[in-house]
């Protein structure tokens, strides 16, 4: 027999909201303060802590404008690791695309004319996400634009923030740093010197119940019985399972949250269930943990345009 409830539902709708999760504020708040006294860290946390969607939050609300005129005022410039240009021009390229259309001109015009942008549109921070994929090349070339910047006729001095994905409790790039090239003592040296390499952790138990108080009121429309909070120790449990939790880091990521979630919340939206229970979190946590490498065969036609699933925050 068909559910009538569930036949009159209009389909489910991800929120695509911004969290300002616990991560979230340690995260922001390094790059702020990188931003602020102008200081150099390399920023680690293990992959879909959300540390790019906290990126572009910062540069959304860093005071970023530009007028009619063609002035450009950009406080905090982010840009993301050239992965497949091992050449310094791979960087290169990254920064000038930030202006926006880019001249035709010579590599070594266009590395006096990236320098004279960044200092036109009065950049105080560069963040590089995905850092961990710079190579030595790409570095050199990052000591060499913040060096010409830092000289006359600019001579300003720009906050740097490499943000990296981790794992093993380690951070990238300690190891070269510490070499005996000049060029990366000048690297080291130019750190900040009380906290030059930075794990910022993700969720604690007490942490997930109000990042779950908030999924309640996000879905409270679809769902309207929604209690998510009550399940606060079984999802932490489910989370810093070895699988999901390789370095045993105790801790939970916002992307195995929001997965876990919003999974969860579909499969009970479309059994026209108001609420979620225990047995369906479990059903989605063995999804996740027990069976995340399991091959589908099928032969059914999805529909066009389907809705991805995706992270929040």
């Amino acid at each position: 027999m068909s559910n009538p409830l569930r036949e009159a539902r209009p389909p489910f709708v991800l929120n695509r909201d911004f969290l300002v999760t616990p991560f979230e504020r340690r995260f922001q708040g390094w790059l702020r303060h990188a931003w602020r006294a102008r200081s150099w860290h390399v920023i680690a946390a293990v992959p879909g802590s959300g540390k790019s969607s906290g990126i572009h939050d910062l540069v959304l609300h860093s005071g970023a404008y530009k007028e009619a005129t063609g002035v450009t005022r950009l406080p905090v410039l982010a840009i993301r690791s050239p992965k497949h240009d091992p050449r310094e021009q791979g960087l290169l390229m990254a920064l000038s695309s930030a202006f926006g259309v880019l001249p035709s001109m010579t590599t070594a015009a266009r590395r006096l004319w990236v320098v004279k942008m960044m200092a036109q549109a009065q950049v105080e921070c560069l963040i590089v996400d995905d850092a961990q994929d710079l190579n030595l090349r790409h570095l050199a070339f990052l000591k060499e634009v913040t060096d010409n910047l830092a000289a006359p006729p600019y001579q300003r001095s720009l906050g740097l923030c490499l943000v990296a994905a981790h794992g093993k409790h380690d951070v990238p790039f300690r190891e070269v740093f510490a070499g005996p090239e000049i060029l990366w003592q000048q690297f080291h040296w130019r750190l900040d010197t009380e906290h030059r390499y930075i794990i910022v952790p993700g969720h604690t138990e007490e942490e997930l119940r109000p990042i779950l108080a908030t999924f309640e009121d996000l879905y409270r429309e679809h769902l309207p019985d929604l209690h998510l909070s009550r399940w606060t120790k079984s999802i932490f449990t489910w989370l810093t399972n070895p699988i999901l939790d390789p370095d045993a880091t105790g801790r939970v990521t916002m992307h195995h949250l929001t997965r876990l979630v919003t999974i969860a919340l579909r499969r009970a939206y479309e059994r026209g269930a108001t609420d979620v229970d225990a047995a369906l979190l479990g059903e989605v946590a063995d999804l996740l943990i027990l069976r995340r490498d399991e091959i589908t065969q099928t032969d059914v036609v999805l529909p066009n345009d389907p809705e991805p699933e995706r992270e929040v925050g």
